[in-house]
């Protein structure tokens, strides 16, 4: 990525105005630009285009002392109320004891051990949360508390050491009591960065329009280039104006093609390009990175530029509102102290690496800031109370519920014995048709018998085994059924073929 902000003193390129030009806002302070010198070719770095929006926000994370626990959602297979495990067609029926309101898969079927239950596994879940609900919060001194980064006494250290691109942010946030203090120390190498501390994320930052005036004159040798660069969001514009000794090569680039002309790597698109001792005009600034303007002498002798840049910066974000809540950002590369909370709820400490303020691409940051949250566990345990109740009661309500449903599914099954379901034979397939020597016949008078029956229709011996005793009931000539065993009759039966009763002639 090519980078840009300035010639470097000594080798092929020297920084013509060393440092940040002292231009800034009008009627302000700010340090914004960067200007320099030399002659193509040497070695140097400059910015390239920046493919953002213009505004950094979100946390970027850190390495903490005190690392919080791993969060997020688990991934688990859910059955319905009319799914089941053993459910592969359509056409399965779930078992008998399953109602709308019963499963065994946290009650446990009724003919397991009630220890086998999902809901019980032998009393160990219902100690697990009677220890979770009421032992850990009442015992909350000294033990942790799940999903937060203090330590017992509420304090949160994050210390880290990181590398940040121009224009990109490091933020992070805790919830702080108020008159309790944040202390901090940040150190940037080799870039100045921006600290502050406030009470909204950094996304919630105002953005604003910046005036920026420059107003220089400079003698620029043989050989040589003068330019002046700053870093811009679109929508921004920049007004020149300039007149020189002699006609002179002048140009507006961003940085990409700025790197690639002062390297000569490749045909670079100028925004502007002329050969005049004197202009002036107006460039808009389509996209979001640094751009730069170039007076490049070209001729066998030096040139005096007199020129004037009026730089409007458009999203800009307004720093300066987060003093109202009491904290001043601060500029440099060493920053220390600490900062008294005025009020409670989500404090966030910003790292901005503003690249109106630096010509670096990159910087490297040590973080040390410290939380005096002002929550201890015990305080913590307290603030969740109401809702470690509503669980144990909703968590006795399904114990209840357990055992009620093992009840009743078990008295259901002993009023309601499941009777086997008769094979049904498919309509599609027929049985194989006997042959002679299969037919059955009564050993006793000779007649033939049905598959099915149990006694001889004919003498009324029974088919298989020994009759025991003489049925004392007779059923009548014209009964349609007999009068034992309730059998339809077809009416030249001698005796009920199913249960042997006499049938009288």
């Amino acid at each position: 990525m090519p980078r840009g902000g300035g010639f470097r003193g000594g080798g092929g390129g020297f920084r013509g105005g060393g440092g940040f030009r002292g231009g800034g806002f009008r009627g302000g302070g700010f340090g914004g630009g960067f200007r320099g010198g030399g002659f193509r070719g040497g070695p140097g770095v400059f910015r390239g285009g920046y493919s953002g929006g213009g505004r950094p926000f979100g946390r970027t994370g850190a390495s903490r002392v005190v690392s919080r626990s791993p969060r997020g959602p688990y991934r688990h297979r859910y059955y319905g109320p009319h799914r089941s495990f053993y459910r592969p067609y359509w056409w399965y029926h779930r078992p008998w004891y399953w109602r709308w309101w019963y499963s065994p898969y946290w009650a446990g079927p009724w003919y397991r051990p009630w220890y086998y239950s999902p809901m019980y596994v032998g009393g160990g879940i219902i100690f697990v949360i009677l220890l979770a609900l009421i032992i850990l919060p009442v015992a909350g001194v000294g033990i942790w508390f799940p999903g937060s980064n203090a330590d017992e006494n509420g304090t949160v250290n994050y210390f880290s050491t990181e590398t940040l691109e121009f224009n990109k942010l490091k933020s992070e946030y805790e919830y702080i009591e108020s008159g309790h203090q944040i202390t901090y120390s940040i150190h940037s190498v080799p870039s100045n960065i921006t600290f502050a501390l406030w009470n909204q994320p950094f996304e919630n930052i105002p953005t604003t329009t910046m005036y920026i005036d420059v107003m220089n004159s400079t003698t620029i040798i043989p050989g040589y280039f003068w330019f002046e660069s700053l870093f811009l969001r679109s929508s921004s514009s920049i007004q020149y104006l300039f007149n020189a000794s002699s006609e002179i090569d002048f140009y507006i680039l961003d940085g990409y093609n700025f790197y690639n002309w002062y390297y000569y790597l490749s045909s670079p698109t100028f925004a502007v390009n002329i050969h005049t001792n004197q202009s002036n005009g107006i460039f808009n600034v389509p996209s979001t990175q640094d751009y730069y303007l170039v007076w490049e002498n070209n001729e066998g002798f030096s040139i005096d530029v007199d020129y004037t840049i009026n730089y409007t910066a458009k999203k800009v974000p307004n720093l300066s509102v987060i003093e109202d809540a009491g904290f001043t950002p601060i500029d440099g590369d060493s920053i220390s102290g600490a900062f008294l909370v005025p009020t409670s709820g989500n404090w966030y400490f910003f790292i901005y690496f503003d690249p109106m303020k630096a010509p670096e691409e990159f910087t490297t940051i040590y973080i040390d800031v410290t939380y005096d949250t002002g929550l201890t566990y015990v305080d913590r345990w307290l603030n969740i109370s109401w809702i470690l109740v509503i669980i144990l009661v909703v968590v006795v309500i399904l114990l209840i519920a357990a055992v009620v449903a093992r009840h009743g599914q078990k008295q259901l099954k002993l009023k309601e014995p499941i009777t086997p379901e008769e094979k049904k034979i498919s309509p599609y397939k027929t049985a194989p048709p006997t042959t002679a020597e299969e037919e059955l016949s009564c050993s006793r008078c000779g007649s033939p018998l049905k598959p099915d029956a149990k006694f001889c229709p004919k003498c009324g011996g029974k088919i298989e085994g020994r009759q025991v005793g003489v049925p004392s009931i007779t059923t009548p000539a014209t009964a349609k059924t007999c009068s034992l065993c309730g059998s339809k009759l077809t009416g030249t039966e001698n005796f009920c073929k199913w249960c042997g009763t006499k049938i009288e002639q």
